[in-house]
């Protein structure tokens, strides 16, 4: 049975400490009026990112950042930082929404890597490990694809190269890591909208959310291992 380390626990506590000291920097600072307009017209530059006030614009830059995000995080950019750019455009409930989307199309592209063109790669880099995942995934695929998503600061591009390669059933693929993309997808999207609008509320609610997730690690674990 696999148990986390304190060095692990020690670990994860500074990600977030160091999280939480960046954000609440930059709350800190942008909630200054005087800085803000120092710096740049904020309110201005996020309208226009949102495309301003027409629907049709605001649907046409929601695409583009879904489209954009998908294509990063299929070249390797880590899906927090996406959903943390997506708080700060467009605000915390529909920036978690937008990197979801983003977020799963590019888990699609990578899982299509995996599957279609680096199979054998994977299966030779990582021989056994391969084994012990397959045979998981044979057993309760979304149940292990969620394991694998919902732990903080893993790395989902391995993880979704690794369902291709292991050739895990797309739709509890798509269902694991849907359910398992959404606790940080809301933390970042929170620290991104909290960050630039200076609300302090919302890097704290981020923080205790982020808290949970890192303590769901040890009870997953327990579970499946």
């Amino acid at each position: 049975m696999s148990f986390i380390s304190n060095k692990e626990i020690i670990a994860d506590i500074s990600r977030v400490f160091l999280l939480v000291a960046f954000f609440s920097a930059i709350a800190l600072v942008l909630k200054r009026h005087d800085v803000r307009k120092l710096l740049f017209d904020m309110d201005m530059l996020r309208s226009t990112l949102q495309g301003g006030d027409e629907s049709s614009r605001r649907m046409y830059s929601a695409l583009i950042f879904i489209l954009l995000g998908g294509g990063l995080i299929a070249a390797g950019v880590p899906r927090l930082w996406a959903s943390a750019a997506a708080g700060v455009i467009y605000g915390a409930f529909m920036g978690t929404m937008l990197s979801l989307v983003a977020s799963l199309i590019g888990a699609s592209i990578l899982y299509a890597a995996g599957r279609f063109m680096l199979a054998a790669v994977v299966e030779r880099r990582i021989g056994d490990t391969l084994k012990v995942w397959k045979s998981r995934f044979r057993e309760n695929a979304f149940w292990w694809v969620l394991y694998g998503r919902f732990f903080p600061f893993s790395n989902s591009t391995a993880m979704s190269l690794l369902c291709g390669g292991c050739r895990v059933p797309f739709i509890p693929y798509m269902t694991g890591s849907l359910i398992g993309f959404v606790p940080l997808a809301i933390v970042f999207a929170a620290y991104g909208s909290g960050g630039v609008k200076g609300n302090l509320w919302q890097i704290g609610f981020a923080t205790v959310l982020l808290i949970l997730s890192l303590f769901s690690r040890r009870l997953m674990n327990k579970w499946f291992t």
